[in-house]
C-alpha cells in the first residue's frame, strides 16, 4: 500500500501531460510558472516541473472567468551567429513536433538545410516528419501581403486536418522580406500579430540576424512581439 505522498506524487503531471491537459504549448507554461501565475513543483536534480491536477483546474477556472486578452505567442529572437540561429530555431521547432503539432519553417533553402540537421541530431525521423507533412519548409514569399496570405492558408489547411496546434518559425533576415525596407518588415510584423497569432492557434518565432539590424530597430522589433523566447 502506498504512503500519501506516493499517492500525491502519482498524480503529478510533467510539462508535457500538463501542456496536453490545458491545450497549450509547453513555452505557455514555462512563461506562467516563472512569473508566478501558475504553480509548479520542481523535483529531482534538473528541478523539472511537475503540476497538479488540481492546480491546472483552477487556473483553467481562473482563464475562463478572466476577460479576453491577446495570446502571448508571437516571440522574437536576435541570433549572433549561423549555429546560433540554426540551434534556436531546432529546439523551437522540436517542441512543437514532441507535442504533435504541425512545424512550418520559412527561410532560404541554406538555412533550411542547416535547421533540417540540427533537427537530425536529436530527432533521426525528422525525414519522415518531412515527407508525412508533420514538418513544411518553404521561403518566404516577395512581399509581406503574398507571405500572410500564404500563413493563412497554411493555418487553415492544418485545422482542416485535425491538427490542433502550430509552431511557425521564421528567419526574416534570411530571405525576401529581409530585403525589404525595415518599416515595410516592422508593418508586416504587426499585421502578423493581429491577423494570424491572435486568429489562429500558432505559435511563431521570428528570428533575426542581430549582426545586420541597428539597436533601435531591434528595439521597434521587439515592441511588436510578445518579447523575446526566453
Amino acid at each position: 500500500m502506498g504512503t500519501p505522498m506516493q499517492a500525491d506524487m502519482a498524480e503529478l503531471l510533467d510539462i508535457r501531460e500538463a501542456a496536453a491537459f490545458l491545450r497549450v504549448s509547453e513555452t505557455s507554461l514555462r512563461r506562467w510558472t516563472n512569473a508566478g501565475q501558475l504553480p509548479c513543483l520542481r523535483i529531482g536534480g534538473r528541478h523539472e516541473r511537475r503540476f497538479r491536477r488540481t492546480d491546472l483546474l483552477a487556473f483553467m477556472g481562473v482563464a475562463d472567468r478572466a476577460s479576453p486578452s491577446p495570446p502571448h505567442n508571437h516571440f522574437c529572437e536576435l541570433y549572433t551567429s549561423d549555429l546560433g540561429r540554426a540551434r534556436g530555431a531546432a529546439a523551437f521547432l522540436s517542441e512543437g513536433l514532441q507535442s504533435d503539432a504541425r512545424c512550418l519553417v520559412a527561410a532560404d533553402k541554406q538555412v533550411q538545410r542547416a535547421v533540417i540537421a540540427q533537427l537530425e541530431q536529436h530527432r533521426p525521423a525528422i525525414r519522415r516528419d518531412l515527407k508525412a507533412g508533420r514538418l513544411v519548409v518553404a521561403e518566404y514569399r516577395t512581399s509581406g501581403v503574398a507571405q500572410l496570405a500564404y500563413w493563412s492558408g497554411q493555418m487553415n489547411a492544418a485545422l482542416k486536418t485535425g491538427v490542433s496546434r502550430v509552431y511557425i518559425v521564421g528567419d526574416l533576415s534570411a530571405g525576401a522580406l529581409g530585403r525589404l525596407p525595415f518599416a515595410e518588415t516592422l508593418a508586416y510584423e504587426v499585421e502578423y500579430g493581429r491577423s494570424i497569432a491572435q486568429a489562429f492557434p500558432v505559435t511563431t518565432l521570428c528570428q533575426y540576424d542581430a549582426r545586420t539590424i541597428s539597436g533601435l530597430d531591434a528595439a521597434g522589433l521587439l515592441q511588436c512581439h510578445d518579447g523575446p523566447l526566453h
